[in-house]
């Protein structure tokens, strides 16, 4: 999480090395993360796909040492810094096979959210994620004074699982402590395993090597060398304030350690929390929307990016853990109409016949993620969509 440090809350939370084109040290498989960027906006607030494309800019720059201004850090720090070699893109496929900028756009009520995560919860006006094993979600909206973002931790629920930013900050403005979009850039690290270098605790671990143990974060624009809130003798040359994941003004943070590529590249390796990225549709070619058949299950639904068609029959609870209940309370009779349902992938799960206008479903076997139930065929069909906890 990234605060002003005078408003502190709670904080929560391998290919071998070879020589990039700036002389740091660089990961040699390029790791592609697809991106989609829910904006959730006012009548009064909203961000421009410029804004967001110079956000993804920020990310790739920052990520990969390509930022002008990496040749700052100090010498007896340079020998450590790392390139990611991770690029971020925006998703061309959303969840249902359907072509997308990778950018939604929803106008909410809500005109200030925090950090309780209901900016992704439909309920509550905000938007649920797409699946997080295929797409980073990034939610941009306005936010409580002092926060200017936060992110979920590998391992988190699904229905939880991204990062969170402050609209006035997102993107490279230019403007004020923190116009460089690097706010994304420390939230995404932790998204990616990252802690912060005092492991959020007085003289606490960030279970990096390579980053000097501090006491506490440093912030605003810091002089180096930082000396004098080091924990031991073993920091003769002061704080890596410098440093991504610590909460100095934008303009003093430049870059990652080697010890934290390693860190976060191991979530793409053979049993990784994000492993399942790797192998993400959601940058190749639209789906085509193609009915089920005896031959076979890879079907894929047509699916509204922002949940269901109009409805005539509603599913609850939503999330759910082990049976949802789907009822038709209108005119229009779902009783022997055909449902299924279908992964965030296109897999068709389960299948049958509706056996009344009030029926319930048994999903305890289901792994956590996306869902879309269908029911019905052609013109008439109705999908809804819901998440497995």
């Amino acid at each position: 999480m990234r605060l002003f440090a005078t408003f502190l809350l709670a904080l929560f939370c391998h290919s071998g090395f070879t020589q990039s084109s700036n002389g740091y040290s660089s990961e040699a498989n390029v790791i592609t993360i697809p991106v989609v960027v829910h904006v959730l906006h006012s009548a009064s607030s909203n961000i421009s796909d410029g804004q967001i494309l110079s956000q993804i800019n920020a990310l790739n720059t920052n990520f990969n040492g390509e930022n002008a201004d990496i040749n700052k850090v100090p010498a007896v720090f340079r020998k450590v810094a790392g390139v990611a070699n991770i690029r971020f893109v925006l998703a061309k496929v959303d969840p249902g096979g359907r072509a997308t900028t990778g950018i939604t756009r929803t106008k909410s009520a809500r005109e200030m959210w925090t950090n309780d995560d209901k900016v992704k919860d439909p309920a509550f006006g905000g938007v649920a994620p797409w699946d997080p094993g295929s797409y980073l979600n990034i939610w941009v909206c306005n936010m409580i004074p002092g926060l200017l973002g936060y992110a979920s931790a590998p391992g988190s629920p699904a229905d939880k699982d991204g990062v969170v930013i402050k609209m006035s900050i997102f993107g490279a403005t230019g403007a004020g402590s923190f116009g460089l979009g690097r706010t994304a850039v420390h939230e995404v690290g932790h998204w990616l395993n990252l802690k912060h270098l005092w492991g959020d605790r007085e003289c606490g671990s960030d279970e990096v090597d390579d980053t000097p143990q501090q006491r506490t974060y440093n912030q605003g624009s810091p002089a180096f060398p930082r000396i004098g809130t080091g924990c031991s003798a073993a920091n003769p040359h002061g704080d890596m304030f410098m440093n991504f994941m610590d909460f100095t003004n934008d303009a003093s943070m430049m870059m990652f350690t080697q010890g934290q590529v390693k860190r976060m590249r191991s979530l793409f390796d053979a049993g990784g929390m994000r492993k399942s990225i790797l192998s993400s549709k959601a940058l190749g070619e639209p789906y085509v929307v193609a009915p089920p058949t005896a031959a076979s299950n890879n079907v894929v639904v047509s699916v509204p990016a922002q949940g269901v068609a109009a409805p005539s029959a509603k599913l609850f609870p939503n999330p759910a853990t082990d049976r949802i209940t789907i009822s038709s309370e209108h005119e229009r009779s779902i009783t022997g109409s055909t449902f299924s349902i279908h992964s965030a992938d296109g897999r068709v799960v389960q299948s049958g016949l509706v056996s009344s206008n009030n029926f319930s479903l048994n999903i305890s076997s289901f792994r956590r993620g996306i869902y879309f139930v269908r029911i019905g065929e052609d013109a008439g069909k109705q999908v809804i969509r819901f998440i497995k906890q």
